[in-house]
């Protein structure tokens, strides 16, 4: 993996966690807005958080939230602009949508975008001395 690809990866998993945060106990709806998920498959993903009452803590509902995601974005594959994109998409679909108040994910797209123009440029193979200093 190049230095392009840590960072690309890094952005991603801090964009993974902190809509993991973000949505907290409204993950349900996130997960129905990305992908068809079944009753028991959001349990599924709830029950390794679940007390000895059976219930998710408030506090702790970004862990199946952050689950879900994780395994939701290996699905997508290894584009994480797809997968950022995918995701700044599922929770516009939202009702009350958090990318209205919450800009992180539009600056993220941006910024992963400009990654590739970076490596681009940074790495041509044009002559050195094409350049004027």
């Amino acid at each position: 993996m190049d230095c392009q690809g840590l960072v690309a990866r890094l952005v991603m998993d801090f964009v993974l966690l902190t809509t993991a945060v973000e949505v907290a106990g409204r993950w349900r709806e996130l997960a129905e807005r990305l992908v068809k998920v079944s009753r028991q498959q959001m349990d599924a993903y709830e029950a390794p958080h679940r007390d000895k009452n059976g219930v998710v803590d408030s506090e702790a509902m970004w862990k199946p939230a952050y689950d879900f995601l994780v395994t939701w974005a290996a699905q997508i594959g290894d584009s994480y602009r797809d997968v950022i994109q995918e995701l700044h998409m599922g929770l516009d679909k939202m009702k009350s949508p958090i990318t209205k108040r919450w800009k992180h994910l539009t600056g993220t797209l941006i910024l992963v975008n400009c990654l590739d123009i970076l490596r681009s440029s940074a790495f041509s193979p044009a002559a050195q001395d094409d350049y004027a200093i």
